[in-house]
């Protein structure tokens, strides 16, 4: 069994400003558009539940990868 623990207090304190980041990738990236983006590597997984709970709430049919480059940032691609 999978051992999933979410801090929820920084999710909803949006520290990382990982928050804001999703909602702008989600509302304006085209399919096959891709940006970079720089976040911390450790607030990957926060910038990563943050769009999927945007997906899901939504209930949109999008869908995103990313990526970290070799300099540290991540590159986010709407793949659908």
């Amino acid at each position: 069994m999978r051992n999933n623990k979410t801090n929820f207090v920084v999710m909803a304190s949006n520290v990382s400003n990982t928050y804001q980041i999703a909602k702008q990738i989600f509302e304006t990236l085209e399919l096959k558009e891709d940006i970079v983006i720089h976040i911390d590597y450790k607030d990957l997984p926060l910038f990563r539940k943050h769009l999927s709970e945007m997906i899901k709430r939504k209930k949109s049919t999008v869908k995103f990868a990313s990526r970290q480059q070799y300099d540290g940032s991540i590159k986010v691609i709407r793949i659908e």
